[in-house]
């Protein structure tokens, strides 16, 4: 879809994960992508000949990275939060939950898979994917959370929405009356908060605040795409009250005795016959934790 200056990108396979919705700016003065994980012919299809000035992340997960490599001659950019992962991937290792969950030999391990083209892939998540290295090559600078900043001349505002990742903004263009919404995606398997740096309340807070953005177009990183406002505000609900189903399973998983510890073989989030990869194995307890937390709590930061 084509607004004034910004063209949304559908990611192949229907934008669904590991690919990811991107945007476009083209205003003449200055070609901006935003979020570049849309794959290299989608990209490749909605660009031409025309040379990327500008890369521009909402944060650090792979999906919305991975095409950073594409633009070896563009500026990167990325949210004061989570920049340090060009100078230091193992933030990453750190922050998806790797360490949390494997430890210290985790993340190096890792760092060396990532950093060889060849390494063998795993089923159902990116985590040995070479794009991991290349993309977070280059040095990055940061913009700065909820003030206008102008790419030539198209305003933006990369509103902090934390909860996703700790960094996570969503870009909302004024002039447009359209926000990127990224991982706010309205898709059937909920909010994902399952990094170490997730949050589930935050995650609630974020996405309500972003609904209240005075924009008539809301793009999804993931599957639904551009949707109306009307269409957003109906579908985040249900998109929502994922975390209270979560929830309301994991109560039952209680009181059917199951302990704590055993949960995450039962699939609270991922069934398990995704958890044959390992890093659904780590986001699923990881998943739980917060879950287990957030329950405690009654209402809490889910951490």
């Amino acid at each position: 879809m084509q607004f004034q200056h910004v063209r949304v990108i559908q990611g192949s396979n229907a934008s669904k994960f590991p690919a990811c919705t991107s945007l476009l700016i083209d205003d003449g003065d200055a070609v901006a992508v935003i979020d570049p994980g849309a794959g290299p012919g989608a990209l490749a299809g909605a660009l031409g000949n025309r040379e990327v000035d500008m890369v521009i992340n909402t944060h650090y997960h792979f999906d919305h990275l991975s095409g950073n490599h594409l633009f070896p001659r563009a500026r990167v950019y990325m949210n004061p939060v989570e920049v340090g992962v060009f100078s230091n991937l193992g933030l990453v290792g750190e922050w998806i939950g790797i360490r949390e969950v494997f430890g210290e030999e985790g993340v190096a391990g890792w760092l060396k898979t990532v950093a060889r083209p060849d390494s063998p892939q795993t089923e159902f998540s990116p985590s040995s994917r070479h794009e991991w290295w290349l993309s977070t090559r280059a040095p990055a600078g940061s913009y700065v959370y909820d003030r206008v900043w102008e790419i030539g001349k198209t305003r933006v505002v990369m509103v902090h929405a934390p909860g996703h990742t700790n960094g996570f903004c969503c870009p909302y263009f004024p002039d447009e009356g359209l926000v990127y919404t990224g991982d706010i995606d309205l898709t059937g398997f909920g909010p994902w908060y399952c990094g170490s740096d997730g949050n589930i309340e935050q995650f609630l807070l974020s996405a309500q605040r972003v609904a209240r953005l005075d924009a008539e177009w809301f793009v999804t990183g993931h599957q639904a795409g551009t949707v109306s406002r009307a269409d957003f505000a109906g579908k985040l609900e249900q998109f929502l009250e994922v975390v209270n189903q979560r929830q309301e399973r994991l109560m039952g998983f209680l009181e059917a005795g199951i302990q704590p510890e055993d949960i995450p073989s039962h699939g609270l989030l991922y069934p398990p016959k995704y958890q044959v990869d390992p890093w659904v194995v780590m986001w699923e307890r990881i998943g739980v934790r917060k879950h287990m937390a957030f329950l405690r709590k009654g209402k809490g930061d889910g951490n």
